[in-house]
């Protein structure tokens, strides 16, 4: 049985005094359900029963006649939801009974409210009070409390974990019941509720038909919840067939943005659904389309439309449409349409056509050789006007919502019509021109997502490259990014590129390494040209020596990077590289060996990159075999357990790959021998460290575990809630032996634990715990009061007699959060590079870096950590604008993310520059953070003031 999360409010004449808070050391993490519901009750016994619902629903019996004390007294009940279960049933039956006698239709309208409450936090039996409140409706005249009502079963029945056939007919038969209520809220959630429980067989037999009538509603909220309600449908299964299309065109043209904003999905949809389907033209038409092709030119049209949520949505809709034919496609970006929407003919066919039918023109009528072929406009022609330049027009749009989403649609339109993506080149590149830097970095990013099917010419080139000096570091890097992504078309243009980047790095130094990083791919994407470009670059003379170059000067390692990663491609290159060259490469090729290749320089073979996995994964798995073959050996198995972390700690910096795994297992094995030791101390032994840094070195260790380790299987997790719970049994038992200290938190702490392995085990029933696990849960749940004096005594001899802790299984997709600190860089740490600042005042760092395998959960306990010299210690938040995801040539990073920030440092005075530690951490809980990297130092030194001249 669960209980819900939120706090119970004190009634008035009642203290309730808060327990004291257990702070989770190890974090949340029986073999049958007794076991666990009895440790549920222990742990809850430990920090305070929750207050009965009775008592709140029995205050009513004192409210009669009284109708605003009886809805005060129901809104306590709706904000205090953590109630004992056992209680729900008595306490519904007499909200029943207060809802049959209340004469206020407010009051009751309440009570419905707080049925849907109960089922949506509560682990309320759903089906019977699905009948509760069908019964208290059939009875109800007030359209209001029906209204309500309806809006409860919705509630109920999705809260309701596979609802049952029964349960749901009913519901679906008391919906049809309301629909010819004279109330638009009555039929609106009548329509919501068989949209959301009516049979997949039964919707496509009759219920469709029936809800698709209530599109012609004199309500527009009802008309548009009977397309949402369709569409419901739609994603339950329900084939919804082309026939409606006319239906769902028509609701386009309705006043109401309601309705217009629900029909644009129903036409997607039909469309999406149904390509190939032939629809008229127009009703006087007998041209035929495909309905895809008809549906986008609706959806163009809706580009127009007055609301900005509908032309928003509209371009959205329109990425989506990728089997659009491409006469359509490219219509899109062209607004010339045909000549005042008449069916001209040439002069050549006109003539033909008179000579054929004996007819020619005398003069004397005033314009009888006029087209005889006048057509309505609305009835024209082989594609919808609207279709005509909606692309363009929604990137002209006001609003950037509509750009924004127009840029999205026109990549993945892009993405999958190669000829569309050239066509569409220039007007992505008029968006870098944007006031809105959102814009501007959706258009560099989209043509980079596209950048495979497109080459760029040099008049798009100034344009692109005069957008590098933005004021935006984002925007400089996504067009750093774009243009390694890109190839260019001529020589000249790759020069412009090359020249126009290097000025742009003079100005924005920060921007090194991205600059780095677009020279190494635009080496790598154009070899030939590089090739020709060579001595230039070089400036490298035929028949003079030319003075060589400073290899720490940033503009000359881009172009050394550029010609290194070209000629990794082209080998003939090599020979138009000067000796200096050869000097400079070795250089480069030991400080930035992920952007410089291995080359064949200075007579030096080429290394070839070896694959490592196999070799790391037979190396890991001969590492365990020896482990598991020491079981019985308790001194061989430390001395295997120490030289496997050191060994697996230089595995995770060979093979990138492999680190995750390896890193994992190392700080298991450092659990696991920890573990050891302090259960010799459980005995009286005495141990090589002090007792207090075994345990906290082992904390910190379960809570690396916990947090930093990603893609972890059930059978991983498993292990890590075991390790956790064996490590606060040991915690609890050393501390008791102790007694220098109270053992209650460490005691709540054990019947926290084990109380989330044993859901845990009860979650995954196909997994078996170890005997301690199996055996501290069943003492646990033996323990009738859960005094630390007591536990102790219970679990002593299981934490004694415990055995070694199971090998885990090699899982290579484990992933560790890590983060590396690019700036301030480890130069800023030197006596040279010193920030000074007049002591109290503040000094403003730029921090920049990246963060590996950061998973959304972890984010809120991201933390910047900075450690002045006197060991004070300043914990940071940082703003969530300040953390954004890589981007990259196929898209945004799913778990690699930037943090571009800046940290203020302020103290008092110093005699010296000393070193201020800063660094980025996961605060796990309170007091307690885990490091994702090595702190950087940056030498601070806060100068006195000066008083007077």
């Amino acid at each position: 049985m669960s209980l819900a999360m939120k706090r119970p409010l004190p009634e008035p004449n009642q203290t309730i005094q808060d327990p004291p808070a257990v702070v989770p050391l190890l974090g949340p993490s029986t073999t049958s359900a007794r076991i666990y519901k009895r440790i549920r009750l222990t742990a809850r016994k430990s920090t305070g029963a929750p207050p009965s619902i009775l008592a709140y629903v029995n205050l009513l019996e004192d409210t009669a006649g009284n109708s605003n004390d009886a809805l005060q007294v129901l809104i306590k009940i709706s904000d205090a939801m953590l109630f004992d279960e056992s209680e729900f049933p008595e306490a519904i039956r007499k909200l029943v009974e207060h809802f049959r006698r209340e004469p206020e239709s407010a009051v009751r309208v309440k009570t419905l409210s707080l049925f849907g409450d109960l089922a949506a936090e509560t682990g309320i039996d759903c089906g019977a009070l699905i009948d509760e409140v069908i019964g208290l409706l059939k009875g109800e005249t007030s359209a209001k409390v029906v209204s309500q009502g309806l809006y409860a079963l919705e509630r109920i029945g999705r809260a309701c974990v596979g609802p049952s056939v029964a349960c749901t007919n009913k519901m679906v038969f008391f919906a049809k019941s309301k629909l010819f209520s004279p109330s638009h809220n009555v039929q609106r959630h009548a329509i919501l509720l068989l949209g959301r429980f009516v049979l997949v067989s039964d919707a496509e037999k009759e219920s469709l038909e029936l809800i698709g009538k209530y599109t012609d509603s004199a309500d527009a909220r009802v008309r548009a919840q009977a397309i949402r309600s369709m569409l419901t449908l739609g994603e339950r299964g329900v084939a919804l067939p082309a026939s409606m299309y006319a239906r769902a065109c028509g609701s386009l043209a309705d006043d109401y943005e309601c309705v217009r904003k629900e029909a644009l999905q129903l036409v997607f949809q039909l469309g999406v659904r149904h390509p190939e389907q032939l629809v008229k033209v127009s009703k006087d038409s007998d041209q035929e389309v495909r309905l895809i092709d008809d549906a986008f030119g609706r959806i163009c049209n809706a580009i127009c439309d007055l609301s900005m949520h509908i032309r928003t949505l509209a371009a959205e809709l329109l990425g989506g449409m990728t089997m659009v034919s491409d006469e359509f496609l490219h219509q899109t970006l062209d607004k010339k349409l045909m000549s005042n929407m008449r069916r001209k003919k040439s002069l050549h066919e006109r003539n033909a056509e008179h000579f054929t039918s004996g007819e020619w023109s005398s003069g004397k009528k005033w314009a009888d050789d006029a087209p005889k072929e006048l057509v309505n406009a609305e009835a024209v022609s082989l594609m919808a006007s609207g279709a005509c330049g909606a692309l363009v027009q929604g990137l002209e749009d006001e609003f950037l919502e509509v750009r924004t989403a127009s840029v999205n649609s026109m990549c993945k339109l892009a993405l999958k019509n190669p000829p569309f993506a050239v066509t569409s080149l220039d007007f992505l590149v008029d968006m870098f021109n944007d006031e809105i830097e959102e814009v501007r970095l959706r258009a560099i990013y989209s043509l980079t997502a596209i950048s495979k099917h497109i080459i760029l010419r040099e008049d798009q080139l100034e344009t692109m490259l005069s957008s590098l000096e933005d004021y935006s570091v984002e925007v400089r890097e996504g067009l750093h990014l774009m243009l390694g992504a890109c190839k260019v078309s001529t020589k000249a243009c790759l020069s412009l590129v090359v020249q126009k980047v290097l000025d742009v790095l003079l100005k924005y130094p920060e921007d090194r390494l991205s600059t780095f990083g677009c020279m190494q791919r635009v080496g790598q994407k154009h070899p030939e040209i590089c090739m020709s470009l060579t001595p230039q670059l070089l400036q490298d003379h035929p028949f003079f020596d030319s003075a060589e170059r400073d290899v720490e000067d940033p503009s000359y390692i881009c172009v050394l990077i550029m010609l290194f990663n070209a000629a990794q491609h082209l080998p003939p290159m090599l020979s138009l590289f000067p000796e200096t060259i050869v000097r400079h490469y070795a250089y480069l090729r030991d400080t930035m060996p992920n952007l410089v290749p291995h080359l064949n320089l200075g007579g030096q073979p080429a290394k070839l990159a070896l694959t490592t996995s196999t070799g790391s994964r037979q190396f890991l798995e001969t590492l365990l075999n020896n482990i598991q073959s020491s079981y019985s050996a308790p001194q061989a198995r430390q001395a295997l357990l120490k030289a496997a972390q050191e060994n697996l700690d230089r595995l995770a910096e060979i093979d990138p790959s492999f680190s995750g795994t390896a890193n994992f297992t190392a700080v298991f094995f450092g659990t696991q021998l920890l573990m050891e030791q302090l259960q010799v101390a459980t005995t009286g032994q005495p141990t090589k460290a002090p007792l207090k840094d075994c345990l906290a070195q082992l904390i910190r260790k379960c809570l690396k575990l916990q947090n930093l380790f990603s893609s972890l299987t059930l059978e991983d997790q498993l292990l890590v809630k075991q390790m956790c719970l064996r490590a606060s049994a040991l915690n609890l038992v050393l501390v008791v032996k102790d007694r220098s200290q109270s053992a209650l938190a460490p005691c709540q702490l054990l019947l926290h634990i084990a109380s989330d392995a044993s859901n845990f085990l009860q979650e995954n029933s196909a997994l078996v715990a170890d005997s301690f696990t199996s055996a501290i849960l069943t003492k646990l749940a033996a323990v009738g009061d859960p005094r630390p004096g007591r536990v102790f005594r219970e679990i002593l001899p299981v934490v004694q007699a415990a055995a070694p802790v199971v090998i885990p299984k090699i899982n290579t997709n484990i992933k560790m959060c890590k983060a590396h600190i690019l700036e301030p860089s480890e130069s800023s740490g030197s006596t040279d590079n010193v920030v000074k600042v007049t002591a109290g005042l503040i000094a403003s760092v730029p921090f920049v870096a990246e963060l590996e395998n950061l998973q959304e959960s972890q984010r809120q306990n991201l933390r910047l950590k900075i450690k002045y010299p006197d060991q004070n210690v300043h914990v940071i938040v940082p703003r969530r604008r300040d953390l954004k995801k890589i981007m990259t040539e196929q898209g945004e990073s799913e778990s690699h993310w930037r943090l571009r920030t800046t940290v203020l440092l302020s103290h008092g005075v110093w005699t010296e520059a000393s070193p201020v530690d800063i660094g980025i951490c996961l605060a796990v809980r309170p007091n307690t953070d885990l490091e994702l990297c090595r702190p950087v130092k940056v030498q601070f030194a806060p100068k006195p003031v000066k008083r007077g001249i």
